[in-house]
């Protein structure tokens, strides 16, 4: 069935809202993990929101939302009212940027809920939910809010009552005093406002049960977007959705693969309630869409965890004629709890050897899921690193990202496959060694190999590997530095984020970084952000960045039109002092050789000198032979 594209642009927009929602439940799962940024990379973001470029601005405040800023982090005012200004900057980058990084700062972010409304009818749509998702962590603590969010659910505007549900979402449990207006807002015609009134219920839990009637019928819609929103909150309630089986088994003959399944997913966390529902799950393996097949396999060891009586249909999905069962298969025993996955190790044995190669690299892709039961299966892997098929090797080298302490045994074969003939493998090879730990400094020479690697993914993953290497991965910066000026923009994007996690730079590197500007231009904000940040906010490199690097706005122009201000003499003698230390250090660097010497040229000519500066201007005369420095000297020398 061909869809039109009306309906493609709504499942767009309902798909950006699920996936923005789920990342922030993640992130609350996740909270604990985000640490205070230290001094040094505080100092280097609040130095970028003085750049003059709106775009580097986004990039510092969407590092911000990396650290946590909440318990021992002060901000300085002027800071938090800077953020707060650009929520109403004219580049929806910096609006959205603004948005996501006031949901970091805690008590400061609540003066800020009126322009975050305002938000929510902004023409970007990433703005809108950013702003929503923003409001939603701002509103678990503040009642204040709860009113005005109940007032824009009856907005006629689709997208702000969508932005209003995406924010109640937000709040997690906070939001059972929402659960009226969310009745109300399942029946909402708009098909995006429903998507996102169901992924809020789905995150009441226990509480989300009296919704159940609606559900039911939600669940049997005639449009496809309800049925798979309601399927979906199913699959949120887990093992309180029983009463929806009855529905629920009837979309596994939905003619919309998706809802097939979600279906098949949702009546997983059900136990021995879906007990029922084995017959027709075993049909639905047999589903022509092989993500259906492996949410079915995954369901029913799900389900006969409950009861051991249906393993032996189980063993069967693992030696069925058609290769796409086998290999949905192999693939549901890597996402099953361990303690289920081991009672198929002997069909897995079997599955090592089939004929179809994808059979064998799902297989064997398996095999990191099964932690301390993986060790008889070693002799076997360890055989699967020479098959025949790139994919299997692949897939062998990828298993190892899940072994642990097991990883190490399988050192001499991942040295192999760096030499492997096929890109995918020597890639996969490169992203193992990045979860070693401690063994990985050993394969240091070889990660400097392949970031010369003729593929471009396999120098990405290289690169990859290397964020795992903590204090290791120091003594790879030169090298790191170089891919700065790759010629893929994947690689030195990579390169970049990598980059910035190693810690603080020295002037030498950052000017580097500066030179990378040159030849990135699409990359330019991020790395002029990048260049910031590794300073550490250290004053000289700051006055640096904003004279090199190709700057919105070099410090001498009074705006974008490039009309320029007259130069002090105190600034100019500071910012020769620092153009004179950075000099040698530019001697390789082909494009900011040149604009250095050209921004020298600029501040000689515009500063009123005495002669007490030509010791300085000396420096420079002798560094660039530039006559018009000389003739400089020479009318000081006679003042003298």
């Amino acid at each position: 069935m061909k869809l039109s594209n009306s309906f493609l642009r709504k499942w767009r927009f309902l798909l950006l809202l699920f996936v923005a929602l789920l990342v922030v439940n993640l992130s609350h799962v996740q909270a604990s993990d985000k640490s205070p940024p230290e001094d040094w990379q505080l100092q280097g973001m609040w130095a970028a929101l003085d750049d003059s470029d709106p775009n580097v601005w986004s990039e510092a405040m969407k590092k911000m939302s990396e650290y946590d800023f909440k318990p021992v982090v002060e901000i300085p005012s002027e800071r938090v009212e800077q953020i707060g200004k650009l929520l109403r900057d004219r580049n929806w980058r910096v609006r959205a940027a603004a948005a996501t990084a006031i949901g970091q700062m805690g008590s400061e972010a609540k003066q800020f809920i009126p322009q975050l409304l305002q938000l929510f009818r902004d023409d970007n749509w990433r703005v809108v939910i950013q702003a929503a998702t923003t409001v939603g962590k701002i509103g678990s603590e503040d009642k204040e809010l709860i009113p005005q969010l109940q007032q824009l659910f009856k907005d006629e505007n689709w997208r702000v009552r969508a932005a209003a549900v995406t924010a109640v979402g937000e709040m997690g449990s906070e939001a059972r005093q929402f659960i009226p207006q969310l009745q109300q807002l399942l029946k909402d015609k708009n098909s995006d406002v429903l998507r996102a009134a169901a992924t809020a219920v789905g995150n009441l839990g226990w509480e989300a049960k009296q919704f159940i009637p609606q559900l039911q019928q939600l669940l049997q819609d005639k449009n496809s977007d309800v049925r798979y929103a309601a399927a979906i909150i199913a699959d949120e309630m887990g093992s309180e959705a029983v009463e929806l089986i009855p529905q629920l088994q009837q979309l596994f003959s939905d003619r919309h693969s998706e809802v097939r399944y979600v279906a098949a997913t949702a009546v997983g966390d059900m136990g021995w309630e879906a007990i029922e529902l084995i017959p027709q799950l075993l049909k639905l393996s047999r589903d022509r869409h092989i993500r259906v097949r492996f949410a079915v396999i995954k369901t029913m060891s799900e389900i006969e965890w409950e009861t051991q009586q249906f393993i032996p249909e189980l063993e069967k999905l693992f030696s069925d004629e058609d290769a796409g069962v086998r290999r949905a298969a192999a693939w549901a025993m890597g996402e099953m709890r361990s303690e289920t996955a081991k009672q198929f190790i002997p069909q897995l044995q079997q599955l090592f050897k089939d004929k179809d190669d994808r059979v064998r690299a799902s297989a064997t892709s398996a095999v990191g899921n099964l932690e301390s039961e993986v060790k008889q299966l070693i002799p076997q892997l360890q055989q699967l690193f020479k098959d025949e098929d790139e994919r299997v090797r692949a897939a062998a080298a990828s298993a190892v990202d899940n072994l642990g302490s097991e990883a190490k045994q399988f050192i001499p074969q991942l040295q192999q496959l760096f030499k492997d003939e096929d890109e995918r493998v020597r890639a996969a090879a490169a992203s193992a060694v990045g979860n070693l730990g401690s063994e990985a400094k050993q394969f240091i020479p070889q990660l400097q190999q392949l970031f010369k690697d003729e593929d471009e993914r396999v120098r990405a993953a290289a690169v990859l590997a290397v964020s795992n290497l903590e204090s290791e991965a120091k003594k790879l910066i030169p090298q790191l530095l170089g891919l700065l000026n790759d010629e893929n923009s994947e690689v030195r994007e990579t390169t970049a984020k990598v980059l910035g996690e190693i810690g603080k730079f020295n002037t030498q590197q950052i000017l580097q970084i500066l030179n990378a500007t040159h030849r990135n231009r699409e990359q330019e904000a991020g790395l002029r952000f990048l260049a910031y940040f590794t300073s550490g906010g250290e004053s000289n490199t700051i006055t640096l960045i904003q004279w090199l690097g190709s700057p919105k706005r070099y410090p001498d122009q009074i705006n974008n039109f490039r009309e320029e201000r007259s130069i002090s003499r105190e600034e100019g003698n500071k910012v020769l002092e620092i153009f004179a230390d950075a000099w040698p250090n530019t001697e390789n660097l082909e494009y900011l050789r040149p604009e250095l010497k050209a921004q020298i040229n600029k501040v000689v000519k515009k500063v009123n000198w005495q002669p007490e500066d030509i010791t300085l201007l000396n420096k420079h005369y002798n560094n660039l032979e530039d006559e018009d420095i000389k003739a400089k000297i020479d009318a000081l020398q006679t003042i003298e």
